[in-house]
């Protein structure tokens, strides 16, 4: 029996812990996890496991009682600023190791934000889990109170909001605590201002420049939508009416000022650190949606963030200053697009790493509809580096994104498309992700499916979820429009070579051309990678098992009561091959094993369920397209009489 293997990665919020066992084992039930913390007990606690009884009571179960039955665990009950290993034991039942077969244990792992002069964030902004539903629970009407959300994620006292948020708040507020402690100012530029605590956090600031686009809202008048412009950002506006200096990106439709960046310059004038992400200053980008931030200290590059932040400023003095919030003319002029597509320089992150940003809008226009059979816009170059990175990814591809564009149009450019040519082209590729928009998953999947050796790429998205096993509580997904709000790749994080993409920027054409956005590109850092890494893993994880039984209605598939539970482990065919042996092999790349028979009929079969997926999808476009026409005709009718 080959040697047991068990592998962990971590950020500050999450250990994604990993095992292979060499092959699946006889009278296996499952496995125990151990968390050892450093300096304790050597044996360890295991790992908790949730269920609920015939009543729907929450069982808090540990995996000793209940075997896990997967090769990977989801270990979201660590604490902060400690470190841990972990201990996987195969078990025969509850309590019963399985005899002869030695423990699998990994290194030591950090829990930890702190990654040299990185410090990066992340939150646990997901509501489709059975803790949300307690919280929420309606026990009159059975099923969770929505309307409960939006008070408590606005509550700072909120233990929703706290434990949802996680560092989050923390993260976005440590320039601002240092320049009331320390003196200096802060320079930011933000898109969306909402949190009551945060305003007030900026409120605070003695020497705050702050850039704030416009924030529309919209209502329901006479039954029918009405949108308020920049509604949702006027209350911050006017609360920071006597800040230092705030400067209004009031932009047209089609256009947003999507930054979320800050930037600390000290006493002297020298500025010294820059904060960015996707997470946007509101109670939602703080509890609702998954979110990053990353806080880098660095001179050169809060520099180049500096001199942005003059650039936007600059490009909204030249435009026509409104009276009122509305569409500013002539905003994202050819001065700014000039600057923003200037090569940045590359500056240093850690020992061996280094990060380079670009901004936008860096192309020379904006970018339009696109009609089926014109010819594609030339590619941004911010998405030009990112198309390189993708293609020369050589063992994995992990990602989250929210929108990047839209599926089924011909006019929509963005990484996925770039991501499914790739991985088709390397059908050895670990590729795993999860995007907002379930169109975009589907779309993904038809193209990779039909490969055939490539099911092992597989991305999910949050829909549908409601109640996935008889004595779960209902759940929700989502409050607002955004649910996944990352935006996010990271290319081979146990090599040498990874890459994270970060930022604002929504990967996709429209975001480099249309809206002010900022992304960075740190290579070579494995801890940042990781740290990304078990990110994406935390989201994916959560939503694929919800995402498979959504699209696979009657099917609820409960691993404890099938005997060949192991089976998709070990069947070259199945993704959970390729993630039993990814992990803990370092990221070694996995065959793709082509010569399969049973990988040729799994091929055989996704290629058919592919070719009637688009057979399907083009008949309700038509469907869609004939009921538009006919509307319209009907329109012109009435019109006329």
């Amino acid at each position: 029996m080959a040697k047991p293997r068990a592998f962990a990665v971590a950020n500050n919020d999450y250990v994604h812990v990993a095992w292979d066992f060499g092959k699946k084992l006889a009278n296996c039930d499952g496995f125990a996890v151990y968390r050892i913390e450093r300096g304790g007990d050597p044996k360890g606690h295991p790992v908790p496991v949730f269920g609920r009884d015939a009543q729907g009571n929450r069982l808090k179960i540990s995996s000793e009682d209940q075997p896990i039955r997967k090769y990977n665990w989801r270990d979201v009950f660590e604490f902060r600023d400690r470190t841990y290993r972990y201990r996987v034991v195969a078990m025969t039942g509850p309590k019963q190791p399985l005899a002869g077969v030695p423990e699998a244990e990994s290194e030591w792992v950090n829990v930890t934000s702190q990654f040299g002069i990185a410090q990066v964030y992340f939150n646990r902004g997901i509501l489709a889990t059975q803790r949300v539903s307690d919280t929420i629970w309606n026990p009159t009407q059975k099923k969770p109170d929505f309307k409960k959300i939006e008070s408590m994620i606005s509550d700072p006292e909120s233990e929703l909001r706290k434990s949802l948020s996680g560092q989050l708040f923390a993260a976005l507020t440590k320039l601002l605590d240092r320049a009331k402690k320390d003196g200096g100012s802060c320079f930011a530029s933000l898109y969306e201002l909402t949190d009551p605590v945060l305003i007030k956090r900026l409120v605070e600031c003695d020497d705050l420049h702050l850039i704030l686009s416009n924030n529309n809202d919209e209502k329901t008048k006479d039954k029918k939508k009405v949108t308020i412009y920049d509604g949702k950002n006027q209350p911050a506006a006017k609360a920071l009416a006597n800040a230092k200096e705030v400067i209004r990106r009031y932009m047209p439709q089609g256009q947003i000022g999507h930054n979320k960046f800050m930037v600390y310059v000290d006493p002297s004038g020298e500025p010294r650190a820059v904060l960015t992400g996707s997470t946007n200053w509101t109670p939602s980008g703080l509890c609702t949606q998954s979110n990053n931030a990353i806080l880098i200290e660095s001179t050169d590059l809060a520099k180049q963030f500096l001199q942005y932040w003059h650039d936007l400023k600059a490009d909204a003095e030249e435009a026509v200053i409104p009276e009122k919030p509305e569409p500013m003319k002539k905003i994202q002029g050819k001065t700014l697009r000039g600057e923003c597509v200037k090569p940045r320089d590359i500056s240093k992150l850690n020992k061996d790493s280094t990060v380079k940003v670009w901004y936008s809008p860096n192309t020379p226009s904006l970018l339009r509809s696109v009609k089926k059979g014109a010819k594609a816009p030339a590619t941004p170059i911010d998405m030009t580096e990112v198309y390189k990175v993708l293609a020369r990814a050589k063992q994995s591809v992990l990602f989250l994104a929210f929108m990047p564009g839209k599926a089924n149009s011909e006019g929509s450019f963005h990484f996925l498309k770039e991501l499914a040519k790739v991985a088709t082209a390397k059908p050895a590729l670990f590729v795993r992700g999860a995007v907002s928009d379930p169109d975009l998953t589907r779309e993904f999947d038809l193209k990779i499916l039909t490969s055939g050796p490539n099911e092992d790429s597989m991305i999910t998205s949050p829909q549908g979820i409601f109640k996935n096993f008889a004595a779960w509580r209902q759940e929700i997904y989502k409050y607002g429009h955004a649910i996944i709000h990352d935006k996010t790749i990271v290319v081979d994080p146990f090599s040498k070579d990874c890459v994270v993409i970060t930022g604002s920027h929504n990967l996709g054409f429209r975001a480099s051309s249309n809206n002010d956005e900022n992304m960075l590109i740190i290579r070579g850092d494995k801890r940042v990678a990781q740290a990304y890494a078990a990110h994406v893993m935390d989201i994916f994880e959560h939503y694929r098992s919800r995402w498979i039984t959504y699209n696979k209605k009657g099917r609820d598939y409960d691993p404890r009561k099938d005997p060949k539970w192991q089976d998709r482990y070990f069947e070259t065919f199945r993704p959970a091959f390729a993630e039993r042996l990814f992990w803990v092999s370092e990221g070694k790349p996995i065959p793709a094993l082509t010569d399969n028979p049973k990988l040729k009929k799994a091929g055989a079969r996704q290629k058919k369920r592919a070719a009637e997926g688009r057979k399907a999808a083009n008949a309700a476009a038509g469907g869609k397209s004939k009921k538009k026409t006919a509307s319209k005709k009907g329109a012109k009718e009435k019109k006329k009489k």
